[in-house]
């Protein structure tokens, strides 16, 4: 009977994505959550405010990918701290943007821009332990989502070390459905779950919610009956 329940856990269970799935992933471009265009949230809620900015500005972006919406960022003159476990995603973000870089080794490798403020480490978030600079702004999306459901803690814990309080901005975008016919990644993350991941230590404000459903099935080649994407602002008390 004791076995029987095991099995029964174990099917229920997600199956833990470690940095060797990320890097196969990669590898074998299955990258269903990279995007062509810049993130319409991104522009109307963090590039809209920084645009007129003169001082330069830090954005954040974990598990960053390739995301254009660095190169966004780039452009309004800002600066951009990306940290990525993928070497791939790294190296193809540099290429595919034209921008020239070093590599610097520092715990880990650190790519550098040389004609752009960006700085990309190569490295697991979840562990990632080196001292940045201010950070103004977070842009989390596709990234607490691609956590394990057993190392959410450990990833809001590592973004609150890298908040101010009462300064940086975390944008994050939170996945929500309820399909069992789905697993993760990407996980669903509800609000209540963002308010027990962060409510004690930070206040959170619900901007907007978008029906994704329709370009999650384009983009991954997977059914859900139903996706929305929660975008929470949470700022650290």
């Amino acid at each position: 009977m004791t076995e029987l329940n095991d099995q029964a856990q174990q099917q229920q269970t997600p199956e833990k994505k470690d940095l060797t799935y990320w890097n196969s992933q990669w590898c074998n471009n299955k990258i269903g959550f990279h995007r062509l265009a810049v993130n319409p949230d991104f522009e109307k809620y963090v590039l809209s405010k920084i645009i007129s900015v003169e001082q330069q500005q830090s954005i954040l972006f974990p598990l960053s990918g390739k995301t254009v919406d660095m190169k966004a960022a780039l452009d309004s003159k800002h600066q951009v701290i990306g940290i990525e476990c993928a070497q791939l995603g790294i190296e193809s973000f540099f290429q595919e943007n034209n921008i020239k870089y070093n590599i610097e080794n520092n715990e880990c490798q650190v790519y550098k821009g040389i004609d752009y403020p960006v700085t990309i480490f190569h490295d697991n978030f979840l562990t990632f332990n080196q001292t940045l600079p201010t950070i103004d702004w977070i842009w989390d999306r596709a990234a607490l989502v691609a956590v394990n459901l057993s190392d959410r803690e450990q990833y809001r814990d590592n973004l609150l070390r890298l908040m101010t309080p009462g300064h940086t901005r975390l944008y994050l975008v939170a996945v929500c459905y309820d399909d069992p016919e789905l697993t993760g990644p990407p996980h669903s993350v509800s609000d209540e779950d963002v308010i027990s991941l962060f409510g004690s230590t930070c206040s959170i404000e619900l901007i907007s919610v978008n029906d994704t459903t329709a370009d999650f099935i384009a983009n991954s080649h997977r059914n859900v009956r139903l996706m929305e994407e929660h975008l929470h602002l949470i700022i650290r008390k």
